[in-house]
């Protein structure tokens, strides 16, 4: 089914009517098809083959042959489209979507109902448009979209419900005494290879975690020791006490993973978990996760969900016709904000980014007065700010940036742009691809935006943010990280640790390492009864809670 072919039908279309027999010479249909006599024979075979035409070759010399075009080139489109639908492939649909204009999104809404009826009958869905997933390796990533996934495919030692409290997880039980952890493991928790999940798994995967030199590094690093003390109970040892580590084993980055690996090809890997969901495929263009029928805790409701990267123009062509499902609406702390890095070759000298940085924490009140924020905690000035005339300032400002994909953030990457352009400095953005890896931003940018969830309790986020947070991990070289690690660790090491973690943002603040700029609630939507194909997925982040409205 190449585009060869619906190149020949369309030529057959434009000649003869559809489910009409005709009487053709091969004369005729070389002239029609655009081809040469001796090809004739072959084209009018293969769409016969594939059930486009139907077709009776003449026999005898002089003789007519017999032609009846059975397929439209909508009717043909919807089958090709249905198909790659299935297979969870984009790239074909995108190029005949450009090809083919408004007949191939007809085609598209036919072949997309009619996979929806399918995904339907086998409890299925299929989410457009999510953003690309390099990787699930919890040591490995910091980006959103990829721990969404490794929360359904991996398990945490300790859970969290919505206001931040601990609920048991792999773990049933757990105490803390000064700076030792013991956890007590669950019985009979099946992998997704079918083996039960061993002590010595959670071990290697914990160890790995500590030892790995991934964007975690620093919040995981104070693990001194993992033991086994008896056959179903952990101690994990601290080098310093902190009682917040312990809201660090409910984090996704902390899933256990088991040594065993899925393969899938072309380099797509992944470790053997015990989620409620396993992967099932794995390529370029899509990931497709399947229920986990041995699921020790609520099965996922969905069988199969199947995330597809890179169809913006499927989205742009179905979500006219997308009905949308009942909605939960969860709220979650997000916290953007700038930093600063020096390096040598920047023509962003200190005193020049003192001045900005100055301007843009008064400008952000005027641009966004209600979401205006002034730290972590998502606190505001009392007192109004008046709008202030921009500096005169000369030089050019290189700022680091992801991609972004929420519409609020996009306005306000631009209202930054604008603001730092009307100094008169020159604006140039570099776009950072994995943000999971500030580090590599550090040669070519003096800045960087971000923004980042905070997570609860207020006192961890905090620890957290300061810990391990994108964009200090950008400003700070090497051995300010190290001084700066350090004062973390005094500071969690303290009778109240939030004050002293307080000090520390402040002082980010005040050297002007940092400028806070917006927070506040936002609302995510989270869709959990869907039809067979759901777009615009932004918000998803538990899978095994959609169900399919029947």
């Amino acid at each position: 089914m190449n585009d060869v072919n619906i190149r020949y039908l369309e030529l057959l279309l434009k000649k003869y009517q559809l489910n009409q027999v005709y009487s053709v010479g091969l004369g005729e249909l070389e002239t029609v098809l655009c081809t040469s006599r001796r090809n004739v024979s072959t084209v009018m075979g293969k769409l016969a083959n594939i059930g486009w035409v139907y077709w009776q070759p003449a026999v005898g010399r002089g003789k007519s042959s017999k032609l009846k075009v059975k397929k439209s080139l909508q009717q043909v489109l919807a089958i090709i489209f249905l198909y790659e639908l299935e297979q969870a492939q984009s790239k074909v649909i995108t190029k005949l979507l450009e090809s083919y204009g408004l007949v191939a999104i007809r085609a598209l809404s036919v072949a997309a109902e009619e996979f929806n009826e399918r995904n339907e009958q086998v409890n299925s869905v299929f989410i457009s448009s999510y953003p690309w997933v390099n990787t699930i390796d919890p040591a490995q990533t910091y980006r959103a979209s990829e721990l969404q996934v490794i929360k359904s495919v991996y398990d945490v030692l300790i859970r969290q419900d919505q206001d931040g409290s601990l609920l048991p997880g792999l773990a049933h039980h757990w105490e803390q005494n000064d700076n030792v952890i013991s956890l007590w493991l669950r019985p009979l928790i099946y992998r997704h290879d079918g083996e039960l999940l061993g002590i010595e798994d959670v071990v290697w995967s914990l160890e790995r975690l500590r030892d790995y030199s991934g964007p975690v590094r620093d919040l995981v690093s104070g693990i001194e020791t993992i033991d086994i003390t008896a056959s179903d109970k952990v101690e994990i040892t601290l080098n310093f006490p902190n009682k917040l580590f312990i809201y660090a084993l409910a984090m996704p980055y902390a899933s256990i993973i088991c040594r065993d690996q899925l393969c899938f090809g072309n380099g797509y890997t992944c470790h053997v978990g015990t989620g409620p969901y396993k992967v099932d495929r794995w390529n370029e263009e899509s990931l497709s996760l399947k229920a986990h029928n041995d699921y020790y805790a609520a099965r996922a409701l969905i069988e199969k969900v199947t995330l597809s990267h890179n169809t913006e123009i499927i989205e742009n062509a179905l979500s006219f016709n997308q009905e949308v499902g009942e909605v939960e609406v969860e709220s979650i702390n997000a916290f953007s904000y700038l930093t600063y890095h020096e390096r040598a070759d920047s023509e962003l000298n200190p005193a020049t980014w003192d001045a900005l940085a100055n301007y843009i924490a008064q400008s952000k009140y005027d641009y966004d007065e209600n979401n205006a924020v002034e730290g972590v905690d998502l606190q505001q000035l009392s007192e109004n700010m008046l709008p202030i005339e921009p500096p005169k300032l000369e030089g050019r400002v290189v700022i680091a940036e992801p991609i972004w994909t929420i519409p609020s953030l996009i306005r306000n990457a631009k209202w930054l742009h604008r603001l730092i352009r009307s100094t008169g400095l020159e604006l140039d953005v570099h776009i950072v691809e994995d943000i999971s890896h500030p580090e590599a931003a550090t040669a070519h940018a003096d800045l960087m935006l971000i923004e980042e969830i905070v997570e609860a309790p207020l006192e961890y986020g905090l620890f957290e943010w300061l810990s391990i947070s994108t964009g200090l991990r950008f400003a700070l070289n090497e051995r300010g990280m190290e001084t700066h690690q350090q004062r973390i660790r005094q500071a969690v090491s303290a009778h109240v640790p939030l004050v002293e973690l307080q000090k520390i943002e402040q002082e980010l603040y005040e050297s002007k390492r940092c400028v806070a700029l917006f927070g506040g609630k936002e609302e995510v939507t989270k869709v959990q009864q869907v039809r067979g194909v759901q777009i615009r997925p932004t918000g998803y982040s538990d899978f095994y809670k959609l169900w399919i409205s029947k």
